[in-house]
């Protein structure tokens, strides 16, 4: 895996679409921007419900500020203007706290369906949100590089999914160890629990 740690693929991307699509970061794009647009909704949603304490026109004012803002950011995300980058990719991140903080909230009074649908949900957010910090779909967003290229495996190599981040790797599955952190996140891609099950067999 030496010298390999720069030829990721964006979170969440299954590794065939690596070599099956040669400009795979407009259909990342896409789904990205249907996240944006649903976690907008989300963040909306969540604005509406904490106004309540104002007056309904204070209220309606406040939520009908906020709702243009998003919708601007959307707008301005989906044609994929830089200044629209971060904020695009932070609405997404709120929208995955907030997710969480329902998650816990339901957990706490016992609705474990509702609990399991927001962590996926929070976890789904996460997950995209985490993509804006990889520097292959920022430079494709920012028009410097729109392609992602395929990647060319060496003898051994087979790819990988690491399972905090979803950042696609070209691995050597027989010499990994505990030690190894993905170059991405930086943390463990084998688990010590998975390394002394391997050792004790």
């Amino acid at each position: 895996m030496a010298g390999r740690a720069d030829e990721l693929v964006i979170a969440g991307m299954k590794p065939s679409s690596v070599s099956n699509n040669s400009n795979s970061f407009l259909r990342l794009h896409r789904g990205v921007t249907f996240i944006l647009l649903v976690d907008s909704f989300i963040v909306l949603l969540m604005i509406a419900n904490v106004t309540f304490v104002f007056s309904p026109n204070a209220q309606n004012t406040i939520v009908g500020i906020f709702a243009i803002l998003l919708l601007v950011n959307f707008i301005g995300y989906r044609k994929r203007n830089p200044m629209f980058y971060w904020l695009g990719g932070g609405v997404i991140g709120l929208a995955g706290f907030i997710f969480g903080f329902l998650a816990l909230l339901n957990l706490l009074s016992g609705g474990l369906l509702m609990t399991f649908l927001f962590v996926w949900a929070m976890f789904g957010s996460g997950r995209r949100a985490l993509s804006h910090l990889h520097p292959g779909y920022k430079n494709a967003y920012m028009g410097q590089d729109e392609s992602i290229p395929a990647l060319e495996l060496e003898p051994g190599e087979m790819l990988a999914a690491c399972p905090h981040c979803m950042a696609v790797l070209a691995i050597r599955p027989d010499l990994l160890n505990p030690r190894d952190n993905c170059p991405y996140c930086k943390l463990p891609l084998v688990s010590q629990a998975l390394a002394s099950k391997f050792e004790e067999e």
